[in-house]
């Protein structure tokens, strides 16, 4: 079997890099351990090359549907459709998913779908039949189901999750620190401003917190640095992935405190369709708070790996962190020792093995 994920992420030092790309790309690369799998993306200038066992397609890109970077224009990848078995596009609002879907069907090939949100505002599947040609539509969450267009949504398949429990778990050596964590990118969906309130709250000079992720609005930057005047908190922005791992770990509670309404007034329908971040904090046995937006939900178990509060609130957060920093030592390794156990059932071996059990029934 031979499988090509198509993604129409452009890929350059501009790029806004969060979980609509990362999904794409880590299931590919962990599906190449199995299976034949190439992934097809853009950026610059042509590329080609093997990552570990992945095959890696950027086709070059120079012009974008009215500037917008997740719809360029390009047809050159179509050609890499011709010796494929499965076709797993992501996003699918797209020129790019929407040729790549067509050019598959017509060459009688199996095609998947996985939407990430957002998308172009020009595309043929609103006027062309185009969504009748997918298969089926892969969903990581329950709410990305609710989503989906409904020729999709009557088709869909929910596989959740996709996190390396290996790389992603607890270090025995390291001792939790008094800090409270963040990670993500710095936009203003993220609702950090919250969690800066809630911080203030909490009113524990003890504690540190900590704020890492690229900045990718600079208004929103200098207006949570001005929140955060006179507290104890730290901005990180070139964590490598050791560094990464020794936060999660280290780390007393991870919180992910997105909104769908942010504190410009701007509305975000899809704010998250799974969170990353919760993941990989529970699979380093450490507590997570999120907010009632999007899928987060779906990805903690409220009351025993951490707390589901509800968004654009900084009370709310902190009166869970309250709860969480206040545990005694024993009722604290209750929590870390559920949240690995909550994770391991979404370890993406499984998540690929539940990928190939779709395309291979669809196959044969």
């Amino acid at each position: 079997m031979k499988v090509v994920h198509i993604t129409p992420t452009y890929f350059d030092d501009t790029s806004v890099i969060g979980g609509g790309e990362r999904y794409p790309t880590e299931l590919a690369s962990w599906m190449s351990k199995f299976v034949n799998t190439t992934l097809i993306s853009f950026s610059s200038e042509r590329k080609s090359y093997i990552q570990e066992k992945l095959k890696c397609e950027n086709y070059a890109v120079k012009n974008f549907i009215k500037g917008n970077k997740v719809n360029p224009i390009c047809f050159k990848y179509l050609g890499a459709i011709i010796d494929a078995d499965i076709v797993h596009i992501h996003t699918i609002h797209t020129l790019v998913s929407d040729l790549a879907c067509l050019t598959a069907s017509f060459l009688g090939k199996r095609v998947f779908v996985t939407d990430h949100g957002g998308g172009g505002s020009f595309f043929l599947n609103h006027k062309l039949p185009i969504l009748n040609c997918y298969h089926n539509a892969i969903a990581q969450s329950k709410f990305a189901v609710d989503f989906l267009p409904p020729q999709l949504k009557e088709k869909a398949v929910l596989i959740k999750g996709g996190i390396d429990t290996d790389k992603f778990s607890p270090e025995p050596n390291l001792k939790k620190e008094q800090k409270i964590l963040y990670v993500g990118r710095i936009l203003p969906h993220k609702g950090i401003n919250y969690l800066i309130e809630a911080f203030r709250l909490l009113n524990h000079s003890d504690y540190k917190l900590t704020i890492l992720g690229r900045i990718y609005s600079e208004e929103f930057y200098q207006d949570i640095k001005y929140l955060a005047d006179g507290l104890n908190v730290e901005f990180i922005h070139d964590a490598d992935d050791q560094r990464l791992r020794h936060e999660y770990q280290t780390a007393m509670v991870t919180v992910l405190p997105s909104v769908r309404t942010t504190c410009y007034g701007d509305y975000t329908p899809v704010p998250e369709l799974m969170g990353f971040t919760l993941l990989e904090s529970q699979a380093c046995g450490t507590p997570v708070i999120c907010t009632d937006a999007g899928a987060m939900h779906e990805f903690v178990e409220h009351g025993h790996t951490g707390f589901v509060v509800k968004q654009n609130s900084g009370e709310a957060i902190a009166v869970a962190l309250e709860k969480l920093v206040n545990l005694s030592p024993t009722e604290y390794t209750t929590y870390q020792s559920r949240c690995r156990e909550w994770i391991e059932a979404l370890n993406w071996v499984t998540v690929v093995n539940k990928h190939l059990d779709i395309y291979q029934i669809q196959y044969l």
